[in-house]
């Protein structure tokens, strides 16, 4: 296997370019390189999620389209941003691999244009299926420089489920940044803010500054409960960001989820409100001295499970997650 070029790293992101803005400053000679190749109303919730299998693409703003299908929950699958304008495309997320061809052939009914950047919201194979396919086509992928290096590696489950394995070059981010960076792509000035230690350890939540769109990823699913993943995640973590992420927004942006129907502020601080409660319910829970199995026979999340537990992440399942993290730190 031929050696694959070390990522280009950027740790800020403030100094002008016609795509982004970085600090410290950094040359765009490769990244228009890797570029110029050739290529290819608000809703309230909780809303109807189309059937299992069944097309959703949404304008969330003019040109910016929130692209999914449903699944075998009956609930909506994996939410991908798209960015359509005189630059190309911006797609947030890329899928699992083998949805790929099912969502480039959903992007084709938007628009002919290439795909220019891929943002990875996080590390999870389902959100950078499409990472080798767009890639070759000559697109950017970008992702913050943890989802990088979880990829080059297996991530065991603590837990005892399904491993991640680790994914081959093709799929691996050239550009990578540690704490924020902005693209300037279609007219927008596109925040890529990197929270630690929310959902993983690699979270990218994406803003549109002049549209008023947040691409929330699965730091917050709406009608769904988000796992904590114990691999670089945390339930303070989580709640830190919403804390951090809240008070730069304001009442009319759109907040599309990692699944679940685009939502506003107001789901983003209800969701908020949750997970405070049921960190406190669960710490009570191992400060009683309760067994996981206890925590988990006690329903902590039962009041709240018709509104958010409607996806893959089971409530029992969230209990033995925030459990487990918790049990590291509570005293």
């Amino acid at each position: 296997m031929p050696e694959t070029p070390g990522p280009i790293r950027l740790r800020h992101a403030r100094a002008a370019g016609p795509f982004m803005t970085m600090k410290p400053m950094f040359c765009l000679c490769a990244v228009v390189a890797m570029v110029a190749g050739p290529a290819a109303a608000q809703a309230p919730a909780p809303a109807q999620a189309p059937a299992a299998g069944e097309d959703h693409t949404v304008e969330v703003a003019p040109g910016i389209y929130n692209v999914t299908w449903g699944n075998s929950w009956g609930n909506m699958g994996l939410n991908v941003g798209v960015s359509v304008g005189a630059d190309g495309l911006l797609l947030i997320d890329a899928q699992e691999e083998k949805a790929v061809p099912r969502l480039i052939a959903r992007i084709r009914e938007i628009t002919d244009k290439p795909v220019r950047f891929v943002v990875n919201t996080h590390w999870h194979f389902d959100h950078v299926g499409g990472n080798a396919v767009f890639s070759k086509e000559g697109a950017a992928i970008v992702a913050q420089e943890n989802t990088r290096t979880r990829l080059m590696t297996d991530q065991p489950n603590p837990l005892g489920r399904a491993a991640q394995h680790a994914f081959a070059p093709a799929f691996w981010p050239r550009i990578t940044f540690a704490d924020r960076l902005t693209l300037h792509v279609n007219g927008d000035d596109v925040e890529v803010l990197h929270f630690p230690n929310g959902h993983t350890d690699g979270d990218a939540i994406v803003l549109f500054r002049k549209a008023d769109v947040l691409f929330a990823a699965d730091l917050f699913n709406n009608t769904d409960y988000t796992r904590v993943d114990l691999r670089g995640g945390s339930l303070d973590g989580m709640i830190a960001a919403y804390d951090a992420l809240l008070p730069i927004l304001d009442d009319a942006v759109k907040v599309v989820p990692g699944r679940g129907p685009v939502g506003t502020k107001k789901d983003l601080v209800e969701y908020r409100a949750v997970m405070v409660t049921l960190r406190d319910r669960i710490t009570g829970l191992i400060k009683d001295g309760k067994t996981l199995a206890e925590a988990v026979a006690a329903k902590p999340t039962k009041d709240f499970d018709a509104r958010w537990g409607n996806g893959p992440i089971r409530p029992d399942q969230l209990v033995e997650e925030i459990y487990s993290d918790l049990k590291r730190t509570a005293h």
